[in-house]
């Protein structure tokens, strides 16, 4: 019965982030009980997975994926919400993670001596081997006879902790969690300030000098003793290393006259010596700002591009500029419960605001915001379309100005938009309140598409 209600939750799971069909509740249902019937009778095959290249932003990414809604597919995502359950892991969280290290910087700066090591592990999913994480942190905790079994023959076919399963984010935490406890028991007593791991990069700062070399040395030791031990009898080791084309060392004793830099989770953070005191300039990387360049060149690409769907679809290109520039924030279906999502530029780089019109901004950032949109449009060899001259402009699709008043597009009935606004909203980009069978549609219906559309992403 308790896997039944596993089963349950993965498909209704599954049918929430479906982007393609809407499927009603009878059609759920009629998944649901089609799963049930191929498990009891072992009709699932955890080595039927398809191996897929994407093409991210210019970079080629492995990932592995089951068909959707096919037994092996729920069967994943049972296995993680069993995995998930058990070793209750906790995520990292971006926002907290980038919140603790601006308050930590403001004390960085006064500091007689530190140390800052950003480190970086490389095709972290892909290198994780399931099999020996289950034989090393899983098998002697999961309760479940059945599950053990389940979570055994998932790992032992699938192999790696591939990018694209529901499971790899929580194999790879398991392991990665211990590898933290690891880090912070080596160098508890080397005056540790900050320590954070978010999935593959990781950032510590002390409040002392410690060398280069013996920083290189402990972590290589966590690394080994976690991902690597010998005892663990598996075919299939963890192929786990260091990106050490991305370690960055920062000692205030070597730092010089001249200005220094490091990044993590999309900022960058220039110091430079002043006297005693260490002066931090706060930014966005080179490569996350061409990421949202690319962004708006493709927003600008499908409407002028006569063979594109979107074509010459101006006021589509409107709305598809002022969600980019705004917080869309919305309720989504988790299981039976209701979540708050917050998603865009703003969100995500949302401690800038504070140092918005102040000397702390790093100069290509302070341009890259205050001129992006109207860039683009020079990149196009386009005149600015309308909306974005004059004040209008300034006000309405500017994300510098945007960023200072926090816009939010506040997609939530009786408290932002209301249904007739929704609607409203959505006719603009020939999104209909009526399904194809004349039956009205929710709002949240609607307001899934609209995100879609404008390509803010549900």
């Amino acid at each position: 019965m308790r896997f039944d209600n596993e089963i349950a939750r993965a498909v209704r799971h599954q049918a929430a982030k479906d982007t393609k069909s809407n499927k009603t509740k009878s059609e759920i249902e009629d998944i649901i009980d089609n799963i049930k019937t191929a498990i009891a009778n072992n009709q699932y095959d955890f080595s039927q997975s398809e191996a897929i290249v994407l093409n991210q932003n210019g970079n080629k990414r492995f990932v592995k994926q089951f068909i959707d809604y096919s037994p092996e597919s729920i069967l994943c995502q049972c296995i993680k919400q069993i995995l998930d359950r058990v070793f209750r892991v906790k995520y990292p969280n971006r926002n907290k993670s980038v919140r603790s290290l601006f308050g930590l910087l403001t004390a960085v700066k006064q500091m007689s001596d530190f140390t800052i090591v950003k480190f970086d592990f490389k095709d972290y999913f892909n290198s994780v081997s399931a099999i020996y994480v289950f034989e090393k942190f899983m098998k002697a905790k999961l309760p479940d006879r059945f599950e053990i079994d389940l979570i055994h023959d998932f790992a032992k076919k699938t192999k790696y902790s591939y990018a694209g399963f529901s499971t790899s984010n929580v194999i790879a935490e398991i392991i990665a969690q211990n590898f933290d406890n690891f880090i912070m028991t080596a160098f508890i007593t080397k005056g540790v300030l900050f320590y954070e791991r978010y999935i593959d990069d990781g950032l510590i700062i002390f409040n002392e000098h410690i060398d280069e070399s013996e920083c290189k040395t402990i972590l290589q030791k966590a690394l080994d003793d976690v991902f690597k031990d010998n005892t663990i009898d598996v075919m299939q080791k963890c192929k786990t290393r260091f990106n050490y084309n991305k370690f960055k060392y920062i000692s205030k004793r070597g730092m010089g006259s001249n200005s220094v830099s490091f990044d993590y989770l999309g900022y960058e953070f220039w110091l430079k010596l002043q006297g005693n005191k260490t002066e931090i300039k706060y930014g966005i990387t080179e490569s996350k700002r061409e990421k949202y360049n690319k962004r708006l060149d493709e927003f600008i690409h499908c409407y002028v591009d006569n063979l594109h769907a979107d074509y010459n679809n101006l006021n589509l290109l409107r709305h598809r500029i002022a969600a980019f520039t705004s917080r869309a924030v919305y309720r989504s279906q988790k299981y039976r419960v209701e979540v708050w999502k917050v998603k865009g530029f703003i969100t995500n780089y949302g401690e800038l605001r504070f140092l918005l019109d102040t000397s702390l901004i790093e100069s290509d950032t302070d341009n890259f915001l205050k001129n992006m949109i109207e860039e683009a449009f020079v990149r196009a060899s386009m005149a600015c379309p309308y909306f974005l001259k004059g004040s209008q402009g300034q006000s309405g699709y500017n994300l510098y100005e945007n960023m200072k008043k926090n816009k939010t597009l506040l997609l939530v009935d009786h408290i932002g938009y209301d249904y007739d606004a929704l609607v409203e909203l959505c006719k603009q980009i020939g999104i209909s309140n009526v399904d194809r069978n004349g039956k009205k549609r929710g709002y949240g219906n609607m307001v899934r598409e609209y995100l879609i559309k404008t390509k803010v992403g549900y």
